[in-house]
């Protein structure tokens, strides 16, 4: 499974700069193998702040079960300052759901 993280700044939060962008995450998430993504848009009812804006994604390709537990495990105990994290689930031939 491959895993989609999409990150949504909080109120107050902007990082304009994708290269400034990828330096914090890349810190926060330095224990997952990721690869960015870019920006993307999510679904509005998907989203906690009200503007319908791009969001900085990362992806972690063929995650297992436990990476993936892990994962929200970490994002529980260890927010990331500054933004929510959504955690979108993808398998070959269904459709991708949101987990976190």
């Amino acid at each position: 499974m491959d895993l989609r993280l999409c990150f949504e700044n909080k109120s107050g939060v902007k990082i304009d700069e994708a290269s400034v962008f990828c330096h914090y995450a890349e810190n926060y998430l330095s224990g997952f193998n990721v690869e960015w993504g870019g920006s993307v848009s999510i679904p509005h009812h998907d989203t906690r702040t009200g503007p319908m804006e791009p969001l900085w994604q990362y992806i972690i390709r063929d995650a297992s079960m436990a990476c993936r537990d892990y994962l929200k495990e970490y994002l529980e105990r260890n927010p990331m300052a500054g933004y929510f994290v959504h955690i979108y689930e993808h398998k070959v031939g269904v459709a991708e759901k949101k987990i976190y």
